[in-house]
């Protein structure tokens, strides 16, 4: 029998509704009804925190490829004609909702699978869409549906940071279905601030986050984020059972290398209500 808490990995042209949600429980319960509650305010900041410990690694793919794979309404982003489609490990930190910091979810871990797109005729809008997250509390999980209208599974996942005197070192390790992921980054010290034409700050900073309603409408949602250092990517490692875990998406990584790797040490992040487009 499926988890009803866990997401299934896309598969042929992306058609999205909302999951089932798992049923809340205890202090969930007491949260899901706080959720609901909680008057939509657009230009209000539902979410603070840091990111801690942010690794990505972005593969350029063909974008006639990633097409197919999109909801209605967007497209890839072109980046010298190439679609990035990259593998994000963070670790939320000093989480905030609406000025309140949730029980028990000072630090939230997270991997997700990002395509970076735009809406039909608004290159000016580029962000990323989330093909697939994975974290390791029901409870976020249900939040993002709710919220964002995100694919989220929820698995049991282990975050290692290790800041030794001359480098950081990242990993991010997940369960799916008994086999271990894990995405690993190895950077220099001190960090450096990327200059103002790197792709960096593509990858690192998009603007937008896109995501869909439960009537297939588009949703997207602003994501306040300075520019902030990173640190010069010594040595990585990725490895993931990519169909399986990603379905269609993920085959289109499989056997591809890297185009770059960032390792992002720690930024502040703020998102805002979802709006539709």
């Amino acid at each position: 029998m499926n988890d009803p808490g866990v997401s299934r990995p896309l598969s042929g042209r992306a058609r999205f509704r909302w999951g089932v949600l798992s049923r809340p429980v205890g202090a969930d319960r007491v949260a899901r009804r706080t959720f609901m509650s909680i008057p939509r305010v657009s230009s209000r900041r539902i979410l603070r925190a840091t990111a801690r410990g942010r690794v990505v690694v972005g593969y350029a793919i063909d974008p006639a490829q990633v097409t197919p794979l999109l909801p209605d309404g967007l497209v890839p982003a072109r980046d010298e004609g190439t679609t990035y489609v990259s593998l994000v490990g963070v670790e939320l930190a000093a989480l905030r909702v609406l000025g309140v910091v949730p029980p028990g979810f000072r630090r939230v871990p997270a991997v997700e699978l990002r395509v970076h797109v735009h809406p039909v005729g608004a290159p000016d809008k580029e962000g990323t869409w989330t093909a697939q997250a994975h974290v390791p509390r029901r409870l976020v999980a249900w939040g993002a549906r709710l919220l964002y209208g995100e694919r989220v599974a929820v698995t049991s996942m282990q975050p290692i940071q290790r800041k030794p005197v001359d480098h950081v070192e990242v990993t991010y390790r997940f369960d799916w279905k008994g086999r271990e992921q894990r995405v690993r980054a190895r950077g220099a010290h001190p960090p450096v601030m990327p200059g103002p034409d790197a792709r960096a700050h593509a990858l690192l900073h998009p603007h937008w986050r896109f995501s869909t309603a439960r009537d297939g409408t588009l949703l997207r949602t602003r994501i306040e984020r300075p520019a902030a250092p990173i640190c010069r990517v010594q040595e990585h490692h990725v490895s993931v059972q990519w169909p399986a875990v990603y379905g269609d998406i993920g085959r289109l990584l499989q056997n591809q290398a890297p185009a770059c790797v960032l390792l992002s040490p720690r930024t502040p992040v703020a998102l805002r209500w979802p709006e539709r487009e």
